[in-house]
């Protein structure tokens, strides 16, 4: 895995509200009020980036509401509150932190 402050450096520099948490001692990012696009609408909440393995799968992204977009959704207790991901597989952790975001976001898209 890369180093997480120069990933993370890179995210904040794509979304000045992004934070660096640690969830479980691994580094996590916390992205309040993202815009992005999901199922043919813009969509603005709050996404947790889980740039390492979490339940299962070798990344993970969370959404703070379920988009209301196909596919098979599950809630996730992270950092003390409930999380949606979509079962979206195989987003390699050796990705830089922003492609991993994209990759995970084009799963929504």
């Amino acid at each position: 895995m890369s180093d997480a402050a120069a990933e993370f450096k890179k995210l904040k520099a794509m979304h000045d509200g992004a934070e660096l948490l640690k969830e479980g001692g691994a580094p996590v990012v916390l992205l309040p009020n993202f815009a992005f696009r999901a199922g043919g609408k813009n969509l603005v909440m709050t996404l947790l980036l889980h740039p390492s393995q979490h339940s299962g799968y070798v990344t993970r992204l969370f959404f703070e509401r379920n988009p209301d977009v196909a596919g098979n959704w599950t809630t996730h207790r992270v950092l003390d509150r409930d999380w949606w991901a979509k079962s979206w597989k195989d987003v390699s952790p050796l990705l830089p932190w922003t492609a991993i975001l994209c990759a995970h976001l084009r799963a929504v898209a």
